[in-house]
């Protein structure tokens, strides 16, 4: 494992990256997209830790394994136990013992293991469990509520994706602004190619993402679409299209109305065609730390319509349609005017211009440099 570098470049970084043996949600594809990018600085050493292989096969980052992860069910108890004592205790049993590290929470959580001399930083993705907890299951507010006091406690500085979530470090949890850095994430050049205006040829559809869940608000879209598709006109063409796992399976197994698929987890490739395939896209959330959705919707040339709370509206920066979450007549109103020719051209534009300000090249330089404050 590598020490922190006093002054001299390039910088030695630890980071548990572990997620990555697992599917790519946001977490995931913060912590890939950003290890490519600090990779291609030639600025940071990374000692990546994993409990299985990863293949990275980037310049400067090493993959260590600690201990390898036993086959157990997945969700068993056992299972849940072992990720946690490998993320809190194990992912550090090689730490130098004659030198402090410099360690990255790209996940948002800190090793118990970590020492006194050790400096350290955190990304915080938001605070959803504490804003919203009736979105979040029994056991992930108390992994959180359990975890998140340590890190407040021991985190040298704190990375926040977005403003807002900076906002609610600083309210909710008492950060003070001086130990963050905001720091925005970019935009993943496979979907800048996904715009093809001849895609949309064939049946118009939304676009939705998350699967059926309750963080995502897909009740509420859903019934907006229902009132939107019967009132006839543009709607009663449209269909709407759900990707990713579903989380609600109450109210998948009761059964969706006609006009609404689900097609499950998809990978970059089908989810950049239904991207750019779609009339619009909505991604009407309760609460996000930063919409990662948002942008590649945008890059692929779709019109987009978001939520006025949380983070959306600082990703979106005026190029996206805002609605109230909490209000299905709000979301489909939004669905209408998206729809409309001359508005959803007028999207598409602001689309392609707000993607120019997201780029991993700059989010690295910028993670860099919150490093650097950290090991001082």
């Amino acid at each position: 494992m590598t020490p922190v570098a006093a002054a001299a470049t390039p910088l030695e970084l630890t980071a548990n990256v572990r997620n990555l043996t697992g599917p790519r949600t946001g977490i995931e594809i913060y912590m890939e997209a950003l290890l490519g990018a600090l990779a291609a600085t030639g600025s940071v050493q990374i000692t990546a830790l994993t409990w299985s292989p990863l293949g990275l096969a980037l310049p400067g980052v090493r993959e260590v394994i600690p201990v390898r992860r036993p086959d157990l069910p997945p969700g068993s108890m056992r299972g849940v136990l072992w990720k946690l004592w490998f993320d809190q205790w194990a992912c550090l049993r090689d730490a130098p013992r004659d030198r402090p590290i410099l360690y990255h929470g790209m996940d948002g959580f800190l090793p118990f293991a970590l020492r006194r001399r050790d400096r350290c930083l955190v990304t915080v993705h938001d605070l959803g469990w504490q804003v919203h907890p009736e979105l979040f299951s029994p056991r992930l507010r108390l992994m959180y509520g359990s975890l998140f006091p340590w890190v407040v406690r021991r985190a040298d500085r704190f990375i926040a994706v977005s403003c807002y979530t900076a906002d609610d470090l600083m309210r909710r949890a008492g950060v003070p602004a001086t130990r963050i850095d905001v720091v925005h994430h970019g935009l993943d050049p496979a979907f800048l190619s996904g715009a093809d205006p001849s895609a949309r040829d064939g049946q118009p559809y939304l676009l939705a993402v998350g699967g059926v869940s309750p963080r995502k608000n897909t009740r509420r879209l859903i019934e907006a679409f229902v009132r939107w598709r019967g009132r006839g006109g543009r709607g009663a063409f449209h269909r709407l299209v759900i990707t990713g796992i579903s989380l609600d399976q109450e109210f998948v197994r009761s059964g969706l109305p006609d006009g609404v698929t689900l097609t499950g987890y998809v990978d970059k490739g089908e989810l950049r065609r239904l991207y750019a395939s779609a009339a619009a896209f909505v991604y009407p959330g309760i609460y996000e730390g930063f919409g990662f959705p948002i942008l590649e919707a945008m890059a692929c040339g779709t019109p987009v319509v978001t939520s006025s709370t949380g983070a959306a509206p600082e990703i979106a920066g005026g190029a996206a349609l805002l609605v109230d979450p909490f209000d299905p007549d709000s979301i489909e109103g939004g669905i209408e005017r998206a729809t409309e020719p001359e508005e959803a051209e007028r999207l598409r534009a602001l689309g392609r211009e707000r993607i120019r300000a997201f780029r991993w090249e700059d989010a690295a330089r910028a993670t860099i440099e919150a490093y650097r404050r950290a090991a001082a």
